[in-house]
């Protein structure tokens, strides 16, 4: 990450700026005994726009758009692209290397495009544990939706990331960030001079596997009625994917948690010897929960839920879903099963601000 940092900055410095840095374009030459990064775009994708160059829609094309590693301002068109631009991929980089995977992947193309542009920045801490917070917050700067609201160029970026003192400790437990240093088998060649593509994380990695614990149930958590950070209330490795929340005039009751990638939420039903993954009988004191209400699933970065054609519905905001139709599922969304009233949360990420204008 320094090198590209060290590379863009003196790009800038060139007033080269809104490059492509899709790992295809990065290359890692191991010729030398250190290894040594290489960006290949140096304004093409600039000279390919000035020209009126169209993208298709192979990703093999030099010029093809790839909403996964672009900033807002290259999908939407028509914002003015700078260095700024080049700092939001680098964040979209950096995020990638240390949690092994990206922030933002929908179904398709045009999902992606949504998320990263209108999406909130995932904490890295839910997916590497003991992320440094001064690295999420340098993370946050560089990919705030805002252009003018990030670092102006790679200079002022590489100057945050080389103030941050990574924890270190000893042995194998050493912090570092993925693919930061070579495995025992790496390093066997290590001395064969190579250039190779950056590694691009194609197939998300599997969140169980930066979950401290196994994880094999859903259970329903008392929360004290007391305001404040629910999320500290729960011990920091507690291997759960996300919550769904009860509150009462805006204090947290009890919280439902989502240990699976694949939970029905519902109510029981003695007779017939049926439990939900996630059981809300205990606060459906109305009766309008059915007993296989919704689905709500994990899949790749994000969360989905669909209804199960309960008698009740089920809302999603202001949205009522159509049975068997997924939708996304954000931090922070209110979901309605019948007249009960949940709250979706995400471990460790913080909630959106309410701005008065």
């Amino acid at each position: 990450m320094r090198q590209m940092a060290q590379g863009l900055k003196v790009m800038h410095e060139q007033g080269i700026a809104g490059v492509d840095l899709r790992p295809q374009l990065i290359t890692v030459d191991s010729v030398t005994v250190t290894d040594r990064v290489q960006l290949d775009d140096v304004g093409i994708r600039s000279l390919l726009n000035g020209l009126g160059y169209i993208s298709s829609q192979r990703v093999d094309d030099i010029g093809f758009l790839d909403p996964r590693y672009s900033p807002p301002e290259y999908i939407i068109g028509g914002g003015h692209i700078g260095p700024w631009s080049d700092v939001y991929q680098l964040g979209l980089l950096l995020f990638e290397m240390i949690t092994g995977r990206l922030p933002f992947v929908g179904k398709n193309a045009a999902e992606t495009g949504v998320l990263q542009s209108t999406g909130s920045i995932p904490r890295m801490a839910q997916y590497k544990h003991n992320t440094p917070p001064a690295l999420q917050n340098v993370l946050e700067c560089a990919m705030t939706k805002n252009p003018s609201a990030r670092f102006v160029n790679a200079a002022s970026m590489l100057a945050s990331l080389e103030s941050i003192q990574l924890p270190r400790r000893s042995g194998s437990e050493e912090w570092r960030m993925v693919g930061n240093s070579p495995t025992s088998s790496d390093e066997g060649h290590a001395a064969v001079g190579v250039t190779g593509e950056m590694q691009r994380v194609d197939n998300d990695v599997a969140l169980s596997a930066t979950l401290i614990g196994s994880s094999t149930s859903v259970s329903a958590v008392p929360v004290p009625a007391v305001q404040g950070d629910t999320a500290r209330t729960q011990p920091e490795t507690a291997p759960v994917y996300g919550y769904l929340c009860c509150e009462k005039d805006g204090v947290e009751t009890q919280r439902f948690d989502i240990a699976k990638k694949n939970v029905i939420v519902g109510r029981t039903d003695p007779k017939r010897n049926l439990s939900p993954d996630i059981d809300l009988t205990a606060i459906d004191q109305k009766m309008t929960v059915s007993r296989q209400h919704a689905r709500i699933r994990y899949e790749e970065t994000f969360f989905y839920i669909e209804d199960l054609k309960s008698r009740n519905k089920t809302r999603l905001g202001e949205l009522t879903l159509v049975p068997l139709k997924p939708e996304l599922l954000q931090h922070g969304d209110v979901v309605h099963c019948g007249s009960v009233r949940l709250v979706f949360k995400v471990p460790d990420m913080r909630d959106t601000p309410l701005f008065k204008i």
